[in-house]
């Protein structure tokens, strides 16, 4: 049926692409360096293929550029997210951190679509992003895109909370050469290089390599946590190239590898010590045609991750995950108002069952959808996108004695639309008014539907089949207005959301299947969001820059099943307050940042002492974090800085988790 099924989608995108009237969308990669100079100003073509700037997309938008992230100080993505207006960083540890948007946010957080250059790099089977683990250095994104609220229709698979979309920069446009020496303290030693060969007229290649090892914060631990320190370390490389078959036709190839090891909050509520391998490979074609811009690649990643207890040198659970995607689009205007995508994708997803081996819990999933984008008036847009996803969930090979459950269960089908509608319009020219609604989908992550099977003295541990996936819907009203004056510009953003068939993120809650005990996952309730972003930002006296957000968010949970056992709670572990603000200056060869954030008290989910499976809520009083960078451009390819986070205070508590210490660390930077 799925061979059907991709036939059939793929029939129809091109037979209504061959009655294009015209085909001006182009398939080439992206040359965003042009496009930003056309358009004085970043852009982003992901949204609905066509060249926008933020404030013109459908759905809300940040866009983080390659000078933010170098004057943010940051030496990893989690430091430069921190700084963007709703989002929500757990930091629990010197290389180990949470990222959510707008609320949600717990550890090993699942709610997050976190693409590079189109292809996904979260772990699939726990939903969650290692961010340690992905393979991009910070000298190779060209601007990081971060997208507010469901967008699995835009944007594809499983992005319910969100999406992070880092774009690099593309070999066969961009000539980037550059090489960072980091040292300080924790015993931070951190190294990378992105070079670029051109190849003439045939293309070019990218190829990016780091390497950092550290200690984690020397903060005290709880008891139950002790033996997880053992080093934080970290390398990666990654070959990026470009080939020009023809003038109308690009041929990308990429393959990269990353190993890191680090200590780890997790879904549990304690610290375990966690070592990563990952790998993978692409394939993407671009072609102009007469039938419109066609893009079809594919992609497989690899994902080994062994967990390690306290003190124990054997891993508690050994995590195998692959996941194979295979996509097909097809973008094209018939007349001058009117732009057109309609894709196709198949994804398969696999894990060994551990720390029982043998089996495997996998899911085929086909997905068909089509985006129309209307310009209604030369002010006015309205874009609708509708995707459908057909699963097929499995699993194969022997069950422990005693497990209540045959593969049998397994055979079930679930199939889920979502949707992005957005209008947007441009009142006159400094007022854009956005209102956008959506329907996006969480399945649920293959250890919840069973990758953990473990026998227990009285009952097993284990995910269930029987779960039913998460659905968010999501409404918004926003308002931008440039600020001639200001040098920038005003955002409000106001928005409500609910989540129906919330899975909880433990296995706490206890069931019981023909007369057996499970510790396993449930649908435990619903929950909902309402809340507003302000924002202001902007320059003065040429060599200032400024910036200010306040996101106040009210989350209300309707949970049948305790936090204690469920291991989830939104409405309390989302911070009701959070205000961020930066200040920066440039001069010369000088650039000074300082970046604040405070956050209102909120409670966190930690695990009982002593116990295995129960959790509870512990509080996180409200604080006031300061970051800072100072950077000396000695030549034109070599810059100085010196950058320091949490700088205020020696130790703060800011999860359930240690302390957050302060890091302070020197850097050179080479440019070629």
């Amino acid at each position: 049926m799925r061979y059907q099924f991709l036939a059939a989608t793929s029939t129809l995108a091109l037979t209504i692409a061959s009655h294009a009237l015209t085909s001006d969308a182009r398939a080439q990669t992206i040359d965003y360096g042009a496009l930003e100079q056309l358009f004085g100003e970043p852009v982003t073509t992901s949204a609905t293929g066509s060249p926008q700037k933020a404030t013109e997309v459908p759905p809300t938008m940040e866009i983080v550029t390659a000078e933010d992230i170098r004057r943010s100080g940051a030496r990893d993505i989690p430091g430069v997210l921190k700084h963007v207006t709703g989002v929500d960083v757990l930091q629990w540890g010197t290389d180990d951190a949470d990222v959510g948007v707008r609320g949600y946010d717990q550890a090993y957080s699942p709610r997050l679509l976190v693409l590079i250059d189109g292809r996904q790099v979260y772990a699939d089977y726990y939903g969650f992003t290692p961010w340690s683990a992905i393979p991009v250095e910070l000298g190779a994104i060209r601007q990081i895109e971060v997208v507010k609220g469901p967008n699995s229709a835009l944007f594809g698979f499983n992005a319910v909370g969100g999406v992070i979309n880092i774009v690099t920069y593309n070999p066969l446009y961009d000539d980037v050469n550059t090489a960072t020496l980091l040292g300080g303290t924790q015993g931070l030693a951190q190294g990378s290089a992105v070079g670029t060969v051109k190849l003439g007229s045939i293309g070019g290649l990218r190829i990016s390599a780091g390497g950092r090892s550290g200690d984690d914060f020397s903060t005290p631990l709880a008891a139950s946590s002790l033996g997880t320190r053992r080093g934080n370390n970290r390398g990666a490389i990654d070959v990026d190239g470009v080939f020009r078959l023809s003038d109308k036709v690009q041929l990308t190839l990429e393959a990269s590898h990353t190993e890191a090891d680090q200590t780890e909050f997790n879904g549990t509520g304690t610290y375990a010590y966690d070592r990563y391998g990952t790998n993978s490979v692409k394939g993407q074609i671009n072609a102009d045609t007469s039938f419109g811009a066609l893009q079809g690649s594919v992609y497989s990643n690899w994902i080994k991750s062994q967990l390690f207890n306290g003190l124990s040198t054997v891993p508690s659970a050994t995590l195998n995950n692959q996941v194979t995607v295979a996509q097909l689009q097809d973008t094209f205007k018939l007349g001058t108002d009117h732009t057109f995508r309609v894709t196709t994708e198949y994804r398969h997803n696999s894990m060994g069952t551990t720390p029982v081996t043998g089996s495997h819990v996998f899911y085929d999933v086909m997905s068909g959808g089509g985006m129309w984008d209307w310009k209604i008036l030369p002010t006015l847009s309205l874009t609708n996108a509708l995707r459908l996803d057909y699963l097929s969930l499995g699993r194969d090979g022997a069950t422990p004695a005693g497990f209540p459950l045959n593969n049998s269960y397994w055979n079930r089908t679930l199939t889920e639309p979502s949707f992005n509608s957005g209008l947007v319009w441009q009142a006159d020219d400094v007022d854009t008014f956005r209102l956008t609604s959506a329907r996006g989908v969480q399945v649920p992550n293959l250890i919840a539907l069973g990758g953990v099977l473990s026998p227990a003295r009285s009952a097993f541990v284990t995910g269930i089949p029987t779960l039913a996936p998460t659905i968010v819907m999501h409404y918004e009203l926003g308002w931008d207005r440039a600020v001639p004056a200001l040098g920038g510009q005003t955002r409000v953003n106001v928005f409500r959301q609910t989540n129906d068939a919330v899975t909880s993120t433990s296995h706490g809650a206890l069931s019981v299947v023909n007369g057996v005990p499970l510790l396993t996952y449930l649908n435990i309730g619903n929950s909902e969001a309402n809340g507003m972003e302000f924002s202001v930002k902007g320059t003065f006296l040429q060599d200032w820059r400024w910036g200010a957000s306040y996101t106040p968010e009210i989350v209300t949970d309707r949970f049948t099943v305790r936090s204690s056992v469920s291991g989830t709670d939104f409405q309390h572990t989302t911070p009701t307050h959070i205000v961020k603000a930066n200040l920066g200056w440039a001069h010369g060869p000088w650039e000074i940042d300082g970046y604040l954030q405070y956050t209102s008290s909120f409670y966190g989910v930690v695990a009982v002492p002593g116990s295995a499976t129960t959790t509870q809520l512990s509080r996180i009083n409200d604080y006031v974090s300061l970051d800072a960078r100072a950077a000396y451009k000695l030549t034109d390819w070599a810059t100085i800085a010196l950058s320091a986070q949490g700088f205020s205070q020696a130790s703060q508590r800011q999860t359930v988790g240690a302390n957050t210490g302060r890091v302070v660390y020197g850097s050179l930077t080479l440019t070629f």
